[in-house]
């Protein structure tokens, strides 16, 4: 493997001066800067996408992302006759997004913003979505219920299962309600079954470098045509559990989007739903089922005690209803 990364960086006109191993991939400082080299068993067609978006983002301003590097034939991809692809990126020094700053989350949904506003209307003609939003709500929840009726008829249970019970109405309780809403939703109704705008897909801190001349955003791999507040919402869902939820945090976050994007009552209702539905409930639920039912990791045991804990705070910043004023 070591000389196939050695005969690749052979066909690019940098000089790779040291490297590091890092997540999956090789940092190679060159004399040309920072840059990322990852081996790939197949490029798919998403790999073409994912660089037209970048592109578009460079063409408007927004050059700050981890675009492909090509090689000195003009190719996007260096693949040999024993299988290996390997892709370089542009990739930048500088300090990770600090999830507990307010001023450092406030920056991140302005960038948030800004890609936005460049990746709207990227399609000429509307694009079905991938996936129906509420025809998602509607399995999950029937997922939900079949993993309620396992565990309530078993005759021996687990710590899990019996904390998992205690809890399930509540939970289940708001899974509906969060269907329900949607099916209300204005926004939802005018956006939610086709659109012009491409959506990050994974907008987290994980995915954003502070450098000098701005916020670096990276790994567009989930890139798709969407509704772009599901970014804002899963951003914001990410930030305010590592932060307990505190109001503060989710705040810094809608400031920043705002100055950016111009929000009203639709989007605010529409952003409440996403960030009401139980998703973390959901994950562990289906973790359960489709894992060894007969030993159960105290990890997840951990993340059930977590997830019944943050409720509290997670109702606080929500409100009970989507005309609460939570923003």
């Amino acid at each position: 493997m070591e000389d196939k990364q050695e005969l690749t960086l052979g066909k690019y006109s940098f000089q790779v001066k040291n490297r590091n191993r890092a997540r999956g991939a090789v940092l190679l400082d060159t004399n040309e800067g920072p840059r990322l080299m990852r081996e790939y068993e197949r490029i798919q067609g998403h790999f073409a996408f994912e660089n037209e978006v970048k592109e578009r983002l460079a063409q408007r301003g927004m050059p700050l992302t981890d675009r492909v590097v090509y090689n000195i034939e003009g190719d996007p991809v260096t693949e040999w006759e024993s299988g290996e692809k390997y892709v370089v990126y542009q990739w930048y020094y500088g300090d990770s997004c600090d999830y507990r700053s307010s001023q450092g989350l406030e920056r991140a949904a302005e960038n948030l913003g800004q890609l936005h506003k460049r990746l709207r209307g990227m399609s000429e003609e509307p694009v079905p979505m991938e996936e129906n939003l509420f025809m998602r709500y509607e399995r999950r929840n029937r997922e939900l219920k079949r993993v309620y009726h396992f565990m309530k008829g078993k005759k021996r249970k687990n710590e899990f299962e019996l904390c998992a019970l205690s809890c399930y109405p509540e939970f289940f309780r708001k899974a509906e309600q969060a269907a329900e809403y949607l099916q209300k939703s204005v926004y939802w109704q005018k956006y939610g079954k086709e659109t012009r705008d491409v959506c990050h897909g994974e907008y987290n801190y994980h995915n954003l470098i502070y450098t000098k001349k701005g916020i670096a955003t990276t790994n567009f791999e989930h890139a798709h045509y969407g509704m772009q507040l599901m970014d804002l919402a899963y951003f914001l869902r990410k930030v305010m559990e590592k932060n307990a939820w505190q109001k503060e945090k989710g705040r810094a976050v809608l400031e920043g989007y705002r100055k950016e994007v111009e929000m009203g009552a639709e989007e605010y209702e529409f952003l409440w739903t996403v960030l009401f539905y139980p998703v973390k409930f959901w994950k562990l639920m289906s973790q359960y089922m489709n894992g060894k039912k007969s030993w159960i990791s105290d990890k997840n045991m951990e993340k059930l005690v977590s997830v019944r804990e943050k409720e509290e705070a997670k109702n606080k910043f929500l409100g009970e209803t989507p005309n609460d004023h939570w923003s």
